[in-house]
C-alpha cells in the first residue's frame, strides 16, 4: 500500500510540474523595456533582471541605458505617454512632480493593496513619500543616497596636511584645500552639481526656495555667504573652473590625482574604490552655520498610464522592490530595502561608509519648487555653469541672478 501511494504521489507530483510548465508554456511571451541614466549601474540592474527572467521566463526584459541624466530627462519627456513609453523607467523627484500631476505616471496602489507578497513597508519610507502624492504611491522606491567628501590620502600625506574629520566646517574645507594645492594638484576639483551647492546653502541656513515652493529663496545672506566661499576657491586657483572641468569631468580630475578632495554621493564608492584601493579616504560634508544638510534623493522604479502590459510589468516592479533584487545593487547604491541597506556598509568594511550613513541623518530632499520644478532646477544649474565660467563678479550678482531666472521658470 506505501508503495502504491508513493507512486500517485510521484504521478502527481509529476502532473502538477507539467501543468505548471505548460501553464508558463502557455503565456503570450511580452517583452518589456527598462530604461535607466547610469551605465556604471547595469551590470547590477542586468543580474536583477536576469534573476526576473529565470523566474518568468515568458517575460524577457530590455534594458536601455541613457547616459546622463539631462539627456534621459529629454528622452523621457519626447516619449511619456505614448506608446513608444519605457515599460519601467527611473524616475527622479522632479521628473515625477511634473509627470504624476500630469497623468501620465501609472498610479501602483491597486497592484500593491493586491499582492500580498509585496510589503512596501519594508523599503525606506523617505523614498516612498516622495513618490506618493494624496495618499497613492507611484513609484517602487529603488534606492537612497548621500553625500560625502571623498579625498586622496596620499595627496594629503605628501602634503603634509592632516586628513580631516567630521567635525569640520565649511571654512576649514576651504583652507584645507588651500593648503592641498600645488602647481599640479588642486585642493578640491569643484562641483558642478546642484545639489552640493544645495547641500552646502542649507547646511549654512540658506534655502533654494520659499516654504510653499512658489519663489526663489535662493538670494538670501546665507547663501551669498556659501556661495561666496565656494567662488573664491575657484578664482583663486583652489579648484578647476568651468573650462578646465570641459576637459576633464569632476570624476575623472578627482580619479587621475589631478585634485586632492571632491564631493560627491554615496554612488561614486565602487568608481572610486576600485580608483585609489587603501589611499581612498571618506569623510562627511563639512558643517555650515547650522550644521550639515545633505540634499538627498532615492530613484524610484515607475511605469506609464499607456502601459499596454501592467500584468507583467507589476511582476517586475514587485521583483525589483524585493530583498533579493535590491541586495544586487549594494556595491554601486545604497538600497531602498531597509534590510539591504544595512549589507551595503559591509561591503566596503574598510572604508568610512559611515560617513554616508551619517548623512541619511541629516538628509533633506532635494529643494524642488512647486510648479515647474524641472524648469526650476535647471534654472539654478545654470546659475552654477555660469559661476563656473566665471560670469560673475561676486556671489551677490550670482544669487540675484538665479532668484530670477528660477522665478521666472515657477511663472512660465
Amino acid at each position: 500500500m506505501k508503495k502504491l501511494v508513493s507512486v500517485l504521489l510521484c504521478v502527481m507530483l509529476a502532473l502538477g510540474v507539467c501543468s505548471v510548465g505548460m501553464a508558463e508554456a502557455a503565456k503570450e511571451p511580452v517583452t518589456l523595456s527598462l530604461w535607466v541614466w547610469d551605465d556604471a549601474q547595469v551590470p547590477a540592474t542586468q543580474a536583477m533582471v536576469d534573476a526576473f527572467m529565470e523566474k518568468y521566463p515568458w517575460i524577457t526584459v530590455e534594458i536601455t541605458s541613457i547616459a546622463g541624466v539631462t539627456d534621459y530627462n529629454i528622452k523621457i519627456q519626447s516619449v511619456i505617454g505614448t506608446e513608444a513609453a519605457p515599460s519601467v523607467f527611473w524616475l527622479n523627484f522632479n521628473l515625477g512632480r511634473d509627470y504624476i500631476p500630469m497623468g501620465f505616471v501609472q498610479d501602483l496602489t491597486q497592484f500593491i493593496e493586491a499582492d500580498e507578497t509585496f510589503d512596501l513597508s519594508t523599503l525606506n519610507a523617505g523614498i516612498t513619500e516622495a513618490y506618493t502624492v494624496d495618499g497613492h504611491c507611484y513609484a517602487v522606491p529603488k534606492d537612497t543616497d548621500g553625500y560625502a567628501v571623498f579625498y586622496n590620502k596620499a595627496l594629503f600625506d605628501a602634503a603634509g596636511v592632516p586628513y580631516p574629520q567630521s567635525d569640520w566646517t565649511l571654512e576649514e574645507f576651504a583652507e584645507t584645500a588651500k593648503l592641498l594645492t600645488t602647481d599640479t594638484v588642486k585642493g578640491w576639483t569643484n562641483a558642478n552639481s546642484d545639489r552640493v551647492w544645495y547641500s552646502l546653502i542649507m547646511g549654512n541656513g540658506g534655502e533654494i526656495y520659499t516654504e510653499d515652493g512658489m519663489a526663489a529663496a535662493v538670494n538670501s545672506p546665507q547663501a551669498i555667504e556659501t556661495s561666496q566661499i565656494l567662488m573664491d576657491l575657484m578664482n583663486n586657483g583652489y579648484a578647476f573652473n568651468g573650462t578646465q572641468l570641459a576637459e576633464v569631468s569632476v570624476m575623472a580630475s578627482f580619479s587621475s590625482q589631478l585634485a586632492a578632495m571632491t564631493i560627491e554621493g554615496s554612488w561614486m564608492i565602487s568608481q572610486y574604490a576600485e580608483a585609489f584601493g587603501e589611499n581612498l579616504g571618506i569623510v562627511e560634508i563639512p558643517s555650515g552655520a547650522v550644521g550639515k544638510a545633505s540634499a538627498g534623493h532615492g530613484i524610484g522604479y515607475a511605469t506609464t498610464t499607456s502601459n499596454p502590459h501592467m500584468e507583467e510589468t507589476w511582476l517586475l516592479l514587485s521583483y525589483l522592490g524585493s530583498e533579493e533584487a535590491q541586495a544586487m545593487q549594494v556595491e554601486v547604491v545604497i538600497p531602498a530595502a531597509n534590510a539591504a541597506a544595512g549589507i551595503w556598509e559591509q561591503v566596503y568594511p574598510e572604508y568610512n561608509l559611515k560617513a554616508f550613513v551619517n548623512a541619511l541623518g541629516y538628509s533633506r530632499p532635494i529643494p524642488l519648487a512647486a510648479k515647474n520644478p524641472t524648469m526650476a532646477r535647471n534654472a539654478f544649474k545654470e546659475v552654477v555653469a555660469n559661476i563656473l565660467a566665471g560670469m560673475y563678479p561676486d556671489a551677490a550678482a550670482a544669487m540675484a541672478d538665479a532668484e530670477v531666472l528660477i522665478n521666472d521658470a515657477i511663472n512660465y
